[in-house]
């Protein structure tokens, strides 16, 4: 059954979200001569819905969500239909028009242990 949902959770975000890149910095080596860390992109394509959170979480007693912060709603598929890695925080987000976030907060949802969706904060990347 987790598959028939995680494809059903892509079908409704490929059908009203946008195609989306994920981009993680991973180190590859460190120069201890220099002190300095190199580090390469590794990026994922998927499909994602980018929104403003609602009005009433912002005011909400207890929460701390920025203004300018976003919800995504990513599938947990990529664009061939194979698993995604989980993001992580500051992971950045390029949407369809080319707008980078970056990731402040990662939430999973997997009812049965397979992720169905991912649930992002991000905010604009200044």
């Amino acid at each position: 059954m987790t598959i028939a949902q995680q494809l059903t959770a892509d079908r409704m975000l490929a059908a009203k979200g946008q195609t989306v890149t994920l981009t993680r910095m991973v180190a590859v080596g460190y120069d201890p001569s220099t002190g300095n860390a190199s580090a390469f992109p590794v990026t994922q394509t998927g499909k994602g819905v980018i929104l403003d959170f609602a009005t009433g979480l912002r005011k909400q007693a207890g929460t701390t969500i920025p203004a300018a912060a976003r919800q995504c709603f990513l599938s947990p598929l990529d664009v061939t239909g194979a698993a995604m890695a989980l993001p992580q925080v500051d992971d950045t987000l390029t949407d369809a028009r080319g707008r980078v976030y970056v990731v402040s907060d990662v939430s999973e949802i997997a009812p049965a242990g397979d992720a169905v969706l991912y649930t992002l904060t991000v905010r604009a990347n200044a």
